[in-house]
C-alpha cells in the first residue's frame, strides 16, 4: 500500500492526471475566448471531472491522515491540522490572488477579450477582496468573474471541508454511517434545486450554485473509502480487484467520450469509479506501480502549482502566438503544458517547498 507511513503509491501520478484533464480543458475554453475553433463543448466534462477527482482524493487522503492521527494520540490536534493546512495551502493562493487582482490585469499580453477585470464601485472591489481573504470563492464565481484566479473556487471548497473535517473525526463514532447519510442529503438537496421544488428566495442562485460546486458527495465518498481501508473493511475485497479498477475507468472514459449526462447522481456517480480505482491503486498489488516513476511523481509534488498557475499561462501562450507567429493548436498545448510545468517547479523550490518544510514541526508523527 505504501512505502512508507506518509506516502501512497500511485496517488501522485493520479494529481498530476486531475490537473492535465483540468488543463486540457481550460487551454480549448481560453481559445473559445479569442473566437478561436475549439473543442470546449467536447472536453469541458474532462475539466469537470478532473476536479471531481481532486475532490474525492482529498477527502481520501486527509480522512486516512485523520483517522491515522486520532488513533495515535486519541484525537486529531486542531491548531496542528491547520497550520499545515496554511503551511501548504496559503502561500501560493494568495500570490495568485495578487497577481490576478492587482498585476496582470495591467499586462496586455494578459488580455482576454471582453474579459477585463473592472469593479463598477469601491464596495464591489471590497466585497471581492473579503471574499477571497475568507476562502469564499466558490461563492465569488457566481458574483464575479476574476480571469486567472476563476481555479480558486474548488480552494474555498476544500478550505471550507478543513474547516469542519477535524471536528467530525474527533467527535463521531461511527464514521461510515454519517457519510453515507451526508451523500444521500447532499443528493436529495440537489434534487430539490434541480426540480425547482424549493421556493425563490433572495440571492438563491447563489446558494443553488455555491451548493453544486461544494460536491459534498465526491468529498464524502472519498472519506468513505480511507475508512474502509483505514480499517481493512471486508467490503476492500469487493472494490479492490481487477475488474473493478478496469470497469470503473471504462465508464469514466465513457462519460468524457460520449458527453453522457445523468440528470441525477452523476456527481455520486463519478465519485464511486473515482474511489474505487483510488482504493485499487494503494491497495491492489497488481496496480502497486503502474503510475510510480520520476515523471509522475515530480508532476504530482508539483500539481497545486499546475492547477494554479494554468489559466494565465494559457492567456499568456495564446496572446503570443497570435501576436508573433500564426496560431498553432498543437504548438498552443505544448507552449502551455512546458511554461506551465516549469513556473510550477520554480513556485514550488522557491515559495511552496520552505513552507511545506515547516509543517514537520506540526506532525502528529512527532
Amino acid at each position: 500500500m505504501t512505502k512508507n507511513n506518509n506516502f501512497f503509491s500511485n496517488l501522485n501520478g493520479v494529481r498530476f492526471i486531475a490537473a492535465a484533464m483540468v488543463i486540457i480543458s481550460h487551454i480549448e475554453l481560453g481559445k473559445s475566448y479569442f473566437g478561436i475553433e475549439n473543442e470546449f463543448s467536447n472536453l469541458k466534462q474532462l475539466g469537470v471531472l478532473g476536479v471531481s477527482l481532486f475532490f474525492v482524493l482529498s477527502g481520501f487522503l486527509i480522512t486516512f491522515l485523520l483517522l491515522e492521527e486520532k488513533n495515535k494520540n486519541g484525537q486529531v490536534n486542531l491548531k496542528f491540522f491547520y497550520l499545515r493546512r496554511i503551511l501548504r495551502i496559503w502561500p501560493l493562493y494568495f500570490l495568485i490572488v495578487i497577481l490576478s487582482v492587482f498585476i496582470l490585469p495591467h499586462i496586455e499580453m494578459f488580455n482576454i477579450p471582453n474579459m477585463t477585470l473592472k469593479f463598477d464601485y469601491n464596495s464591489e472591489f471590497i466585497k471581492v477582496i473579503v471574499l477571497f481573504l475568507f476562502f469564499l470563492t466558490n461563492i465569488l464565481i457566481s458574483i464575479k468573474l476574476v480571469p486567472f484566479a476563476t481555479q480558486t473556487w474548488s480552494i474555498g471548497t476544500e478550505e471550507q471541508f478543513y474547516l469542519i473535517w477535524p471536528l467530525v473525526i474527533n467527535k463521531i463514532k461511527k464514521l461510515e454511517k454519517l457519510f453515507i447519510v451526508i451523500i444521500v442529503l447532499y443528493n436529495i438537496l440537489l434534487i430539490l434545486l434541480k426540480s425547482n421544488i424549493l421556493p425563490e428566495i433572495k440571492y438563491s442562485n447563489i446558494f443553488q450554485a455555491y451548493i453544486r460546486l461544494i460536491q459534498l458527495d465526491s468529498l464524502a465518498f472519498g472519506a468513505l473509502g480511507a475508512c474502509f481501508l483505514y480499517k481493512r473493511s471486508n467490503i476492500l475485497s469487493k472494490i479492490v480487484n481487477n475488474f473493478s479498477f478496469y470497469i470503473s475507468l471504462i465508464t469514466l472514459i465513457f462519460v468524457v467520450v460520449f458527453h453522457s449526462d445523468v440528470i441525477y447522481f452523476k456527481s455520486s456517480f463519478v465519485a464511486i469509479c473515482f474511489i474505487v480505482i483510488i482504493l485499487n491503486l494503494v491497495h491492489n498489488k497488481t496496480l502497486h506501480n503502474i503510475l510510480e516513476n520520476k515523471f509522475f511523481f515530480k508532476m504530482g509534488e508539483i500539481s497545486y502549482g499546475l492547477y494554479m498557475y494554468h489559466q494565465m499561462v494559457i492567456a499568456f501562450c495564446i496572446n503570443f502566438l497570435l501576436k508573433y507567429s500564426s496560431f498553432n493548436n498543437t504548438v498552443l498545448y505544448i507552449f502551455t503544458f512546458v511554461v506551465t510545468i516549469l513556473i510550477s517547479i520554480a513556485s514550488y523550490k522557491f515559495l511552496e517547498k520552505p513552507f511545506i518544510l515547516k509543517k514537520d514541526k506540526y506532525s502528529f508523527r512527532n
